[in-house]
């Protein structure tokens, strides 16, 4: 005999509802268990991208930028050498402070900060010596910071690390005054207020002579600046 019995493709097997041929496990070809296998990995990427995608977005850093008018950066400059106690010592401060903080509120020590200080916007105070202000302005702007070659002190955290208490962390960084850059470590206390506002304070110190500092002198070095300042800050960030 000549020919051959059955079907002559697999489609002849499928049952026929309303018209239409229906696919059963037992009667699909291999392409269409492929499609079907092929439609069930991508739906299942696509899952794991949505459920990536809403867990990051529920970590979301939290960006807070600086309030200036809620915020101080103070340097307390004190004297030495062999006259030293016939000095004074001056106060300092930043009265302009821009930048803004990445906050994971899940877990601080995954934020990062970065603020700048324009070096013009520094300001002598000492309140109880107002007459040697005008001076000691002079001094600072020319001889020590070089405000008009370096017009910015910047800060940028590299790593942060909680010491102690949950609200107590330790911020490393790097700090560049007249365009030297050194590491620092400073220690500072994070709260968030009632009214959603957060607070970064603390004090640390740093050595003048680590950025190209020469410590000022006058009466021929009798009266000098101690090299060693010591700030203290309260920034506020929303």
């Amino acid at each position: 005999m000549s020919g051959t019995y059955g079907p002559k493709n697999i489609h002849d097997w499928l049952p026929v509802v309303s018209g239409h041929r229906c696919l059963t496990p037992n009667s699909a070809s291999v392409p269409d268990l492929i499609t079907v296998k092929n439609m069930n990995t991508r739906r299942w990427i696509v899952l794991s991208i949505i459920f990536a995608l809403t867990t990051i977005s529920a970590r979301a850093a939290e960006r807070a930028c600086v309030v200036p008018e809620r915020s101080h950066f103070r340097i307390n400059v004190g004297t030495g050498g062999l006259f030293g106690a016939f000095g004074h010592d001056h106060q300092i401060e930043a009265t302009k402070i821009e930048g803004c903080a990445e906050i994971d509120l899940q877990d601080l020590a995954h934020s990062s900060i970065a603020l700048t200080f324009p070096t013009s916007a520094i300001r002598v105070l000492d309140p109880k010596e107002p007459k040697d202000r005008p001076e000691v302005q002079k001094t600072m702007e020319t001889e020590v910071l070089a405000v008009s070659q370096y017009p910015e002190i910047k800060f940028e955290s590299t790593r942060l690390e909680r010491a102690g208490t949950a609200q107590q962390l330790r911020v490393a960084g790097k700090l560049t005054i007249r365009g030297k850059s050194m590491p620092v470590v400073i220690p500072l206390t994070f709260v968030k207020g009632a009214d959603g506002t957060y607070r970064a304070t603390g004090r640390f110190a740093f050595r003048q002579t680590a950025f190209g500092i020469k410590p000022v002198k006058v009466a021929g070095g009798a009266v000098k600046v101690k090299d060693e300042l010591e700030t203290e800050f309260d920034i506020a960030l929303k």
